[in-house]
């Protein structure tokens, strides 16, 4: 699989690529206010093409989120660092819609938040709250399983 990114990368196939890519994403985002679904509601619409439009566009969003980083930055420069964000990534990627649910539902709804703090407090506090959780979630994990040395 990286073999075959890499070649594609090579080509100047890779900026029309990325070209396609972004063009079908802003095809594939339905950008309306109607057959919403509710909170826990996947893939959020009711209508089953608008399902289907938002699926296929998340998945090239996926797609070409790991093939740039794949590309671009998986690459340890510090060793610190490097196991510190794809640990912290991979552990966002698991707990963030938790984090989001428990921030709107204690602090956005009851105090009546509007879209611009609300979306402040959620981006801000979500990624907060993932770092606060991960650090001693994983220091308590090297404690019980402590890395080998090379």
């Amino acid at each position: 699989m990286v073999k075959a990114r890499r070649e594609l990368a090579d080509t100047i196939v890779a900026p029309l690529t990325i070209g396609l890519f972004i063009f079908l994403y802003a095809v594939t985002s339905p950008m309306n206010y109607t057959s919403m679904g509710h909170l826990f509601f996947y893939p959020l619409y009711t209508d089953y093409p608008l399902q289907v439009f938002h699926t296929i566009g998340t998945w090239i969003w996926v797609y070409l989120i790991v093939w740039i980083m794949a590309e671009c930055c998986n690459y340890e420069y510090n060793a610190i660092v490097y196991n510190f964000v794809t640990g912290c990534s991979l552990y966002a990627y698991l707990s963030h819609y938790f984090f989001i649910v428990v921030i709107v539902v204690t602090i956005v709804r009851p105090y009546k938040i509007g879209f611009l703090g609300a979306l402040f407090l959620v981006i801000f506090g979500t990624a907060l709250l993932i770092i606060a959780t991960y650090i001693p979630l994983n220091f308590l994990y090297e404690l019980v399983f402590p890395t080998k040395p090379k």
